[in-house]
């Protein structure tokens, strides 16, 4: 069943950013990412990746920049298991390049996106689905059967559960389109667990 979270969405362009919240002790490329989303924000630098994100959800910052997937060592996964397990939505990811690595960037707020982006949307859920055969296979189906495009789908170990994994994948498109919410629909149908994570521009 779809876990919706009451939250207040806001349009992208309105998304008030006065206090952003980073992690320069993790990689000093993130102060520099963190400077790409708005210059005249103040940025405040936490010590790890948690306090970064429990800022946000504290009110202490109105964002924070969190870098999620590497061109080289692949997903960071610690902050995959924050997606998984906390309440802010994504509204914004963008790539940084330090010289030697592209790193995407989510930019992650106690709001959340209220529509699909006029020059395209892509969204992200989270999943967990019962070890059985073939439900990981009905998930995927139930996603492109209703034409939406997978950019990835990785997946993390469940720390409650011997063997158990959850599943994250990234789409384009409109989740709160028609055809969006009857994929959500039928994939709420072959899940023991979704979560809606954020939607977001496409560039």
């Amino acid at each position: 069943m779809l876990n919706e979270r009451s939250k207040k969405t806001v349009a992208t362009n309105e998304l008030k950013i006065d206090r952003i919240a980073y992690c320069a002790g993790m990689d000093p490329e993130d102060y520099k990412a963190a400077c790409t989303l708005s210059a005249d924000a103040s940025k405040i630098d936490y010590n790890n990746y948690d306090k970064t994100y429990e800022a946000v959800e504290a009110g202490e910052c109105d964002v924070c920049v969190l870098p999620f997937e590497r061109s080289r060592s692949g997903e960071v996964s610690h902050v995959m298991d924050l997606f998984y397990k906390g309440d802010l939505s994504i509204v914004k990811v963008f790539k940084w390049d330090s010289g030697t690595e592209i790193t995407r960037y989510a930019v992650l707020s106690r709001e959340e996106n209220e529509t699909a982006c006029e020059d395209g949307s892509r969204f992200m859920i989270i999943f967990t689905v019962k070890n059985m055969q073939g439900t990981l296979v009905k998930a995927i189906n139930a996603i492109s059967s209703h034409g939406f495009n997978i950019r990835f789908l990785h997946t993390r170990p469940l720390n409650y559960e011997e063997w158990g994994y959850y599943f994250y994948i990234e789409c384009d498109g409109d989740d709160q389109s028609e055809e969006g919410k009857k994929m959500l629909e039928d994939l709420s149908s072959v899940c023991e667990t979704l979560r809606f994570i954020g939607r977001y521009p496409s560039k």
